[in-house]
């Protein structure tokens, strides 16, 4: 590396990727798009100490998943009004698309938030996951078994029911 970054091909490159990683982490566009800030901030900073063992995606992601791992634990987020408050206020707007995979996902603990998102969103196998997150192979199956049937259970009906 040459110690130089090139923030905009960076940005072009990853940007959208990393909102909708953050997104469905967080749930939240505004969030999301304030994750993939900071996440860009912290690797500019970081920059000069990134040796390019991993891609700059692989980085990149890892730096977000902390981003909105911090977020999620911040007591900023604990005071705030649940998104299904939101849903009780009399506003007519547009069919919006459903939403309630996302929604669903969302709902689920972090750990096992993690591992869906990175398997099913980002295609990664349960080795990748478990290299990049530094657990072991079974840990992460033994999570996403636990997140799917999770994810079964609070759709249920949902889904059968669907085109």
């Amino acid at each position: 590396m040459d110690g130089s970054v090139d923030a905009p091909r960076l940005l072009e490159a990853y940007g959208d990727t990393l909102l909708r990683l953050c997104y469905l982490y967080l749930g939240d566009r505004d969030q999301a798009e304030d994750a993939v800030q900071e996440t860009f901030l912290r690797a500019l900073r970081a920059w000069p100490r990134f040796r390019g063992e991993s891609s700059e995606e692989t980085w990149l992601t890892r730096i977000a998943i902390n981003v909105c791992k911090n977020e999620l634990r911040s007591p900023w987020r604990r005071r705030r009004a649940p998104a299904e408050h939101l849903d009780t206020l009399a506003v007519e707007a547009p069919e919006a698309a459903d939403d309630t995979l996302v929604r669903a996902v969302g709902h689920l603990p972090p750990k096992y938030r993690e591992v869906i998102v990175l398997y099913y969103y980002r295609e990664w196998s349960a080795a990748q996951i478990a290299q990049r997150l530094g657990l072991p192979v079974s840990t992460v199956t033994v999570r996403l078994s636990r997140a799917r049937k999770m994810l079964y259970e609070r759709l249920e009906g949902w889904y059968y029911g669907r085109a």
